[in-house]
């Protein structure tokens, strides 16, 4: 079996008495376009930062193509493109400066992939990158990410704050890019409909924590909503494995659920319920769910 290209081992970040991350494990299949979900503040620029060896963990390790991402930082950045949510440039560069400035970095560097990205792009070579929109400042950065023709691209929140048609251009060029390559697309958002749109597969994490992992179709296939309705009181409990949260209205029960199984209704309806309909969720009532809380 091939080896995962991003490993994360109970990866733990303290801030104070703060923990934004805490033991964390993941990891990302070479060639996928994994995406990271959650809501601003849920950790995932914090773990993207240390991938990049930018933030030290408190506790646990993480990896890159099997590089440390501590003591090998400097081996994994020639592989890796990055591209975090605000990218810092030398405002009097002009966009062609910008790109020379950082060629030199990178003994993969294609300059031919840089002028074809540059011109797919619409990007103005001679403009000052102060003088550019915030889209079109991550148009520059992708350039600059993807000319190194890096094994693995990481990519923190990359389109907040873009217009709908610049986030779809800006996907569809880092898409197009990596499966030419046979590259893998590590990817933070808390844009929903984004994920997907383009992710093989997904995480959630919430106040640091890892809620749910698969693809979208093993976590539709998954997590189900199930109504049960109860001739007399609604059960204190519930016979059901991976229950996410009850909300209780008169005789009827909402269940949500993270290990649906086909037998589940009858098993219901053996413990009191008169009638059980299976209800399919959506990514984003999938998330809703997660991120609502413990079942109670």
């Amino acid at each position: 079996m091939e080896q995962p290209v991003i490993v994360i081992e109970r990866f733990t970040k303290r801030f104070g008495g703060h923990a934004a991350v805490e033991a964390l494990d993941l990891q990302v299949p070479a060639g996928s376009i994994f995406g990271l979900l959650g809501q601003n503040g849920a950790g995932k620029t914090t773990t993207i930062r240390a991938l990049m060896n930018l933030v030290q963990p408190s506790a646990g390790r993480l990896s890159v193509l099997g590089l440390d991402s501590m003591t090998d930082a400097v081996a994994l950045r020639r592989r890796v493109g990055y591209l975090p949510e605000q990218p810092s440039y030398y405002g009097w560069m002009t966009v062609d400066e910008m790109v020379r400035f950082n060629a030199a970095f990178f003994p993969s560097w294609d300059p031919a992939l840089a002028d074809t990205l540059l011109r797919r792009l619409d990007l103005p070579r001679e403009r000052k990158l102060r003088a550019l929109s915030r889209g079109m400042q991550a148009k520059v950065g992708l350039v600059l990410a993807l000319a190194a023709r890096p094994e693995v691209l990481i990519l923190d929140d990359p389109t907040s704050g873009l217009d709908t048609v610049v986030r779809r251009e800006f996907l569809e060029a880092v898409i197009a890019n990596v499966q030419s390559e046979g590259g893998t697309v590590f990817f933070s958002t808390h844009l929903l409909h984004e994920l997907e749109r383009v992710a093989d597969e997904l995480a959630i994490l919430h106040n640091g924590k890892l809620r749910m992992r698969g693809t979208l179709e093993g976590l539709k296939a998954q997590v189900k909503r199930v109504r049960a309705v109860y001739p007399g009181a609604i059960p204190e409990s519930f016979p059901v494995e991976g229950l996410l949260r009850v909300a209780r209205n008169h005789h009827q029960a909402l269940l949500t659920v993270t290990s649906f199984r086909p037998h589940l209704p009858a098993e219901l309806r053996r413990h009191g319920a008169e009638s059980v309909e299976v209800i399919d969720l959506s990514l984003e009532e999938i998330f809703f769910e997660t991120v609502k809380g413990e079942a109670r």
